[in-house]
């Protein structure tokens, strides 16, 4: 990101902040979905300064807690508003921010992609300056510390990934249930030369234990499977390789880490 100047004006409507292209965003605190959005403009929705949602319509809004609202009117990049909404999308992502209700993903042919990047480096380069980054609010240690309670066993947890989806409950301590009909990954957990590494084997496992419970034809579960931990629940559903605590999510957009961590 570069040097930038812009000018910002604040009113009761909140901070208004114009950009030397003269595209403008608006940054407002707001915890519902009664905000206007014009024909070129796009929004991101905050909780506590970390990016929940990026999205160009308001009809996309699930229920999610959010208490702060980012709209950029994007008129003066001649793009289209589409292309820009999935370029951010892809760069959260990249960045590792699990965002809910995503407009269904478009390819974005390269000559446009760079457009893109030049044009959101100097909103979201503005956006800094308020501590607003396309970027993971922060990491937790790997050594974290969960509880389950008793309340946990009443929230729906769910994993939305491009190569598994699925309802997952946290019954008890040592007890989640993926409910039936959960979609498996096909593929993964393979080391870099092509090689079964110990995530693939452990998934074989797994998948090998609970056999009866899934369709090895269309990679999707028939009965509920029970499993002992996250970890599990990680490698039967997508061969693991990342953090499972902050994959399963609940309705409101909150990590099973977030509601668990001691």
């Amino acid at each position: 990101m570069k040097n930038l100047t812009f000018t910002v004006s604040m009113s009761d409507l909140g901070l208004e902040i114009r950009l030397p292209s003269t595209a403008f965003l608006r940054i407002f605190d707001q915890n519902n979905a009664r905000f206007d959005l014009q024909n070129d403009e796009l929004f991101f929705l905050l909780k506590k300064g970390q990016i929940k949602m990026i999205a160009n319509d308001l009809e996309l809004i699930p229920k999610l807690e959010f208490d702060k609202v980012v709209i950029l009117n994007m008129a003066a990049y001649d793009l289209e508003l589409e292309y820009l909404t999935q370029y951010l999308v892809n760069l959260a992502e990249e960045a590792g921010i699990i965002l809910r209700d995503k407009a269904e993903p478009i390819k974005i042919p390269s000559n446009i992609e760079k457009a893109c990047a030049i044009s959101a480096d100097e909103f979201l380069t503005a956006l800094t300056a308020f501590g607003i980054k396309l970027e993971k609010k922060k990491a937790f240690s790997p050594k974290a510390q969960h509880r389950w309670k008793k309340g946990l066993s009443e929230v729906e947890f769910f994993v939305n990934r491009s190569d598994s989806k699925a309802t997952i409950i946290w019954e008890k301590s040592n007890q989640l249930v993926i409910k039936a009909g959960a979609k498996i990954a096909e593929s993964g957990g393979m080391k870099s030369d092509g090689t079964p590494g110990l995530a693939y084997r452990f998934t074989q496992t797994l998948r090998e234990e609970q056999k009866a419970n899934w369709d090895a034809k269309t990679f999707t579960t028939t009965e509920d499977i029970v499993l002992k931990s996250v970890n599990e629940v990680g490698h039967f559903l997508y061969f693991a390789g990342t953090n499972s605590w902050l994959q399963l999510v609940d309705k409101e957009g909150r990590t099973i880490h977030e509601l668990s961590v001691v």
